[in-house]
Order: structure tokens, then C-alpha cells, then sequence
């Protein structure tokens, strides 16, 4: 008989058993993720995790996250979401149960992107491993695991680990999620609101001054698709992109791509009430003075 290199040393199933008992005992606690979290991390060693529950039509909800003070990004729920892979990959349908999100998920230029640069980058993510688990068609709990800084990215036989218990996951997500997700009620109004602020803000960026082919090329280069990528995606050539985008910092008074998604934070930090109902930019161009267009 073989040895498997795969196997559990006794000592590690032990862990594993120990701290899942923990999360059966409380499966229907608020305490529930982090628990899973800690059982998850005896089979496979990683820095930080993550978990929220993925809305439809609603900004996402913040279970827990355990990343050390100072490096924590801005939250995820008050961010631009719609820009994130992993919510567009939730929208289309297309988010793997369990996947390597950064290498599978993400396009091409991402780690590059104004949107990683502003809310991800201090995170220093080197690898990502995520259970998505559907509720239905509206609801999908998300639970991520990151290695960052000096550690090594996450092996085949770590991602074989996570993928041998994803059923216990999604029993434990789903079980907590049916039993506590009326104690989020309370913040369903204020999700919902911004939510659709962002999906208004983001549908109508620019949309008085740049054409439909080039606020396409603005929405697929702020979620970090490079020129190459958002060409074969417009069926149009690197050449052509690079064209519109020249055409597309004329009109909105910008140089570079960065002072573009700079025009999209001032946009969303003002208040629904305030912005130009066809075109959000609108206000924000009309606000600056002549000294700062220079």
C-alpha cells in the first residue's frame, strides 16, 4: 500500500475535528464564519478570511473579516462592488462554487486596476481561495481565504483540501444564513439604496459627453480590463481602444485613466440628491474650478 501525499497527519484531522465541532455547536450563532474560519485554517494554514452574503439588486452584507488593523480595505460593501470580479462574475451566473478567485475569475490587467489599486492593494493578496455557496437565485454566500505579504500562494493540494469539504461549507454557510438572516434586516434599506445609487452612477458615468462605445470602453477599463482584453471583447483592435480613450480623457478633462476613476470617487461621494439625474458627472465637472482643469 502507498503512502498519499495528500493524507491528514493525525494531529491536523484531530484540529480539524476539534474546531468543527466548535461551528456545529454554534451553527446557528452570529460567531458561526469566524468559527469556520478558524476549522478551515487547521486543514489549510492562511492569513485572513472573509465572508458575505452576495445580494441581487442589493449591496453586498459583511459577516465578519479578519485582516490586521491597517490593512483592512475600505469596506467592501461602500465600495464600487460593481467593478468587482467576483460580484459581475455572482450577477452573470457564471461564479464557481469553489475557485482560485484571482487567477480564475479576474480579467488580465485587475491587480493593475485604479479600483484593486484604491481597495485592494494594501491587502498585498498573493493568493485567493472562495467558497460560493447559491442560496437561490438572488443570494450567494461568499467565504474567501487569502494568503498575503511574504506567504506562499496556495498549492494544488491546498485547493484539493478545500474543495474535499466544501460540502460541510455550504451545510454550515446555509444553515446560518437561514437561521440569522433577519438579524440583517436592519441594514437591507440602507444596502438597497446605495446599491442602486452606485448601479445609477455607474450605468450614466459620462453619459452626456462620451458615446455608447466609449463609456463601454470606461466601464470595462475601471473593472481592470487592458486594452488587449476590452479590443477582443468589443471586437475592435488595441489600436482603436487606445483611440476612444484618448478621445474619452479630452472630454472629461482627465490625462490619465487614474484621474477618471478619480472622477467616479468625487461622483459617488456626493449625495443621490445632488447629482445630475441623466449624467452623475455632470455635477462634478460643473463643481470644478478652472485652476484644477488645468
Amino acid at each position: 500500500m502507498t503512502e498519499d501525499n495528500n493524507a491528514l497527519s493525525t494531529a491536523r484531522l484531530a484540529a480539524w475535528s476539534s474546531k468543527l465541532a466548535e461551528v456545529i455547536d454554534a451553527s446557528n450563532d452570529a460567531d458561526t464564519p469566524p468559527r469556520l474560519g478558524a476549522a478551515l485554517n487547521t486543514l489549510v494554514p492562511f492569513d485572513a478570511s472573509s465572508s458575505f452574503a452576495l445580494r441581487r439588486e442589493s449591496a453586498p452584507i459583511k459577516f465578519y473579516d479578519d485582516l490586521p488593523s491597517g490593512v483592512e480595505p475600505v469596506g467592501y460593501a461602500e465600495s464600487p462592488y460593481l467593478l468587482d470580479p467576483v460580484y459581475i462574475s455572482f450577477l452573470k451566473g457564471e461564479l464557481p462554487v469553489c475557485c482560485c478567485t484571482l487567477d480564475e475569475i479576474c480579467p488580465d490587467g485587475f491587480r493593475e486596476s485604479d479600483y484593486f489599486q484604491q481597495y485592494w492593494s494594501q491587502v498585498e493578496i498573493v493568493s485567493e481561495f472562495s467558497f460560493n455557496i447559491p442560496c437561490d437565485a438572488d443570494v450567494v454566500l461568499h467565504f474567501s481565504m487569502l494568503r498575503r505579504g511574504a506567504s506562499s500562494p496556495f498549492t494544488q493540494q491546498d485547493l484539493a483540501r478545500f474543495k474535499a469539504v466544501k460540502p460541510v461549507v455550504a451545510t454550515m454557510l446555509l444553515r446560518f444564513w437561514e437561521a440569522r438572516k433577519d438579524d440583517f434586516s436592519a441594514t437591507y434599506r440602507a444596502a438597497d439604496a446605495f446599491h442602486a445609487h452606485l448601479s445609477h452612477v455607474l450605468q450614466n458615468f459620462g453619459a452626456s459627453v462620451l458615446t455608447k462605445r466609449e463609456m463601454q470602453i470606461v466601464h470595462l477599463t475601471l473593472r481592470g480590463y487592458s486594452d488587449k482584453l476590452t479590443a477582443r471583447e468589443l471586437d475592435i483592435t488595441p489600436g482603436t481602444v487606445r483611440n476612444h480613450k484618448k478621445s474619452i480623457f479630452s472630454k472629461l478633462q482627465v490625462s490619465s485613466q487614474g484621474q477618471v476613476f478619480g472622477l467616479l470617487l468625487d461622483v459617488l461621494q456626493l449625495p443621490a440628491t445632488e447629482l445630475d439625474a441623466e449624467d452623475p458627472l455632470v455635477t462634478v465637472l460643473e463643481r470644478r474650478t478652472p485652476l484644477s482643469l488645468a
